[in-house]
């Protein structure tokens, strides 16, 4: 029996209903699980070979690439966050013996410094000859300090919990991996045709070289800045490289962490050569990822450069550092279609009249 359009019009606006109940409920967690989802996509084939080395035991690998994931990725978010609570009147502290000790001269070229130099110069000048001028016209600023780094660490303790969860949500994704990538094959047949299940390696295969992307240009960026750090002799270097690698990976200018370094050598022994190097290297190491991390992500996928560019700077701009493997996957699952498209023999219901 044919339904009537009012009981069609029931159906459709029951499972509008529910599409939208669902998307509420999982609204809150949407950003830990597209992360997850990216993390288990990337990590698979490592998940594979450790479940193949443990003897086919999924629960035991996805536990120990879990226990990874939380050592590398959320312990030190929440070691951060808590010295940063705790060190509050540490750092005043700090700030104002910096202020009250010996300053040396400016170098010559700091003036000639893009955007701020100017400015530098001209207060480091003013701190020469009338400390208290100079303190006041950072008083303003130095009041919020306290407050802005609770709030700071206060954020990176909710990074942690979303980082948290991710995790976890990862773990069960790796235990029950086979049967989502089923469900998703089974969802892009339904909707596309057999001929686009391709598609669905296609995404997995770009989200796992920008994974290797982002992560290897974050870890070269961080032994970099080690080497650097170490040879400077700059206290809590391991620290601070481990700093430059959370930057990195999660899209942040890696300059705001590499700078504080040489500006410490700067005030502490003046524009030494060790102190200028440094500056030079640092900047340097920041500078690296627009050259390296394209270069890491078409080593991955069969993608032209242009397009790799397009997709991770496009994607980043536009969604934020989820947009690093949303904008790739979308330009590479587009290229694929066009590429299947082209190379399809035209109908010949389409040519025109003169090709006959």
């Amino acid at each position: 029996m044919r339904q009537s359009l009012v009981e069609r019009s029931i159906g459709l606006a029951l499972l509008a209903l529910l599409i939208w109940l669902v998307l509420l409920i999982v609204q809150p967690f949407a950003g830990a699980l597209i992360w997850a989802i990216v993390l288990a996509v990337a990590l698979w084939p490592l998940f594979d070979r450790l479940r193949l080395a443990l003897g086919g035991r999924r629960g035991l690998a996805a536990l120990l690439v879990t226990l990874v994931l939380l050592a590398v990725m959320v312990v030190p978010i929440v070691r951060l966050a808590l010295d940063v609570g705790r060190q509050v009147d540490e750092l005043v502290r700090l700030g104002n013996e910096l202020l009250r000790a010996p300053t040396p001269a400016p170098p010559a070229w700091l003036a000639a410094l893009p955007v701020l130099g100017g400015w530098v110069e001209r207060f480091w000048s003013t701190l020469l000859v009338d400390r208290e001028a100079a303190v006041d016209q950072l008083l303003p600023y130095l009041r919020d300090v306290a407050p802005r780094l609770l709030e700071f660490g206060a954020g990176l303790g909710l990074v942690a919990l979303q980082l948290l969860l991710s995790v976890l949500l990862t773990g069960l994704l790796l235990v029950h991996g086979e049967l989502c990538a089923d469900y998703v094959r089974r969802f892009v047949v339904r909707v596309a045709g057999a001929q686009a299940e391709h598609l669905v390696d296609v995404a997995g295969g770009t989200v796992r070289a920008v994974a290797l992307g982002v992560v290897g240009t974050a870890l070269v960026q961080a032994l970099l800045a080690l080497a650097g750090y170490v040879l400077a002799d700059v206290p809590a270097a391991g620290l601070l490289a481990l700093l430059v690698f959370g930057f990195s990976t999660v899209q942040l200018p890696v300059l705001i962490a590499t700078l504080p370094a040489p500006l410490w050598l700067f005030f502490r022994e003046g524009p030494t050569p060790t102190a200028i190097a440094l500056a030079v290297w640092v900047v340097a190491v920041s500078l690296i990822d627009n050259v390296l991390r394209p270069y890491l992500i078409s080593q991955g996928t069969p993608l032209p450069v242009l397009l790799i560019i397009l997709g991770v700077v496009g994607g980043l701009l536009a969604f934020g550092p989820i947009g690093l493997f949303f904008g790739a996957v979308v330009i590479a699952v587009a290229h694929r279609l066009l590429l299947d498209w082209l190379d399809q023999p035209p109908d010949r219901n389409d040519r025109l009249p003169d090709d006959r």
